[in-house]
């Protein structure tokens, strides 16, 4: 889930589609699938190949091509029929299809992308537990952190910007008092927690 970092459970979703009619259609929005996708309650979507059920899935997160702007789809056959006789004439370029493949394919660059994901977000969340930050669990490659007013959450995200680490304030989300920390390499994740202990006492 963006912005949070949370995902709803097996259950949860099979609650849920018990009450979808079959003419609705339920768009599932996977972006951070590989990095949730070993939680044993995490309902991957491949699973329930529903006739109303999409899934898209990117490779702008873990696979590390933003600026392509490439991703792909699963759905029923005619679905996607149907789906072809809307679509925009223009493919993703031929650069975007070749790196897609690419890093489809390139197994060990998954791994260690995840691994590092992995450590960073132990490494942070240990961090942020000694200065008594307020998180959300995640299973993406961001923390959320929740100050007790948006004010604060203000406050923090201008000294950490003075400081040269640019985060993302939640207020067009709905949750001003809210901030959302990507996290990065070891070196970049250090970085942001010697900041953070240089400006806590000021929020």
């Amino acid at each position: 889930d963006n912005p949070t970092g949370t995902y709803f459970t097996k259950k949860q979703f099979d609650e849920f589609i018990l009450f979808v009619p079959d003419r609705v259609l339920v768009i599932l929005d996977e972006a951070y699938y590989e990095y949730a996708k070993d939680i044993k309650d995490y309902p991957d979507s491949m699973i329930y190949r529903y006739d109303n059920v999409i899934t898209l899935r990117t490779f702008s997160k873990c696979y590390g091509l933003a600026g392509f702007r490439v991703g792909y789809g699963f759905a029923h056959r005619k679905l996607i029929k149907n789906l072809l006789k809307v679509k925009l004439p223009f493919e993703p370029s031929i650069p975007a299809q070749i790196a897609a493949l690419a890093a489809i394919n390139d197994k060990k660059h998954l791994e260690a992308t995840l691994n590092e994901n992995y450590n960073g977000i132990k490494y942070l969340l240990n961090e942020f537990d000694k200065m008594n930050l307020r998180t959300i669990p995640t299973v993406t490659n961001f923390i959320t952190i929740v100050f007790e007013n948006k004010l604060k959450a203000n406050n923090f995200l201008e000294k950490m910007l003075n400081n040269g680490v640019i985060l993302r304030g939640l207020k067009s989300f709905g949750l001003p008092e809210c901030v959302r920390i990507t996290v990065g390499t070891m070196d970049e994740n250090r970085y942001l927690v010697e900041v953070l202990n240089k400006i806590i006492k000021y929020i």
